[in-house]
């Protein structure tokens, strides 16, 4: 089993990389199997839900004891728009939040790679230079990657697609950029690395090479 962390800055097309890697995977040239485990979705799901549902998870019920209930509606559901600009204006709060939520996103990634043997599996983490000592910290097993593979855009790029994207405005933006760690870190420690600064058409065609090389690779582990 080929295990690769995919990880990069906002607005760098983390998504839609992965997307390409599964369309590609499904096509008859590409026989092995590939399997993509997704942070972001992990941590979505644990806030998903209603305060008001007797079987809301703990994440939801923690965020609201750290945050207090106005990052809620009426009938219980969590203002993400609301939460990301509270995070983004204090890093106490912030940290807060990723002391909560990184260790149970880690714990279902290792959960969900447990029971793969075979093939090759992508797992899209956007913070993993920040949240990759987590597992240390909980006295959780450490999960190692074969491969760490980057998807990189210049800052302006990531500014521009981001604000499309969300509807965000640049300066919020700008705080998140600066909370992740620089675009040197993860370019000095990636195995492998994607510019996503130019086309659709060339980044297929980059996605596909790639996933080429990871079939060749597989076959070693």
């Amino acid at each position: 089993m080929l295990t690769i962390a995919l990880t990069g800055g906002i607005g760098s097309g983390k998504s839609a990389v992965t997307d390409l890697f599964q369309k590609f995977a499904l096509q008859s040239s590409f026989n092995n199997k590939l399997v993509i485990i997704d942070a972001d979705v992990i941590a979505k799901s644990l806030l998903t839900g209603s305060l008001n549902d007797s079987q809301c998870s703990m994440a939801l019920r923690e965020v609201q004891k750290f945050f207090g209930p106005t990052l809620f509606d009426a009938e219980g559901y969590l203002n993400r728009d609301e939460l990301r600009s509270l995070i983004f204006s204090s890093k106490e709060k912030k940290q807060q939040l990723e002391s909560l939520l990184h260790p149970l996103v880690y714990e279902e990634i290792s959960n969900q790679l447990s029971v793969i043997h075979s093939g090759i599996v992508i797992v899209a983490i956007p913070l993993f230079f920040e949240t990759i000592g987590e597992t240390r910290k909980n006295n959780q097993s450490q999960i190692i990657f074969d491969r760490i593979l980057v998807i990189d855009v210049p800052i302006e790029l990531q500014i521009e697609r981001s604000r499309i994207r969300d509807n965000c405005s640049p300066e919020l933006i700008k705080k998140i950029i600066n909370a992740q760690v620089e675009r040197k870190v993860r370019l000095d420690h990636a195995d492998d690395i994607i510019n996503n600064s130019g086309t659709n058409s060339e980044l297929q065609l980059k996605v596909k090479s790639l996933l080429n090389t990871y079939c060749s690779l597989e076959k070693l582990f």
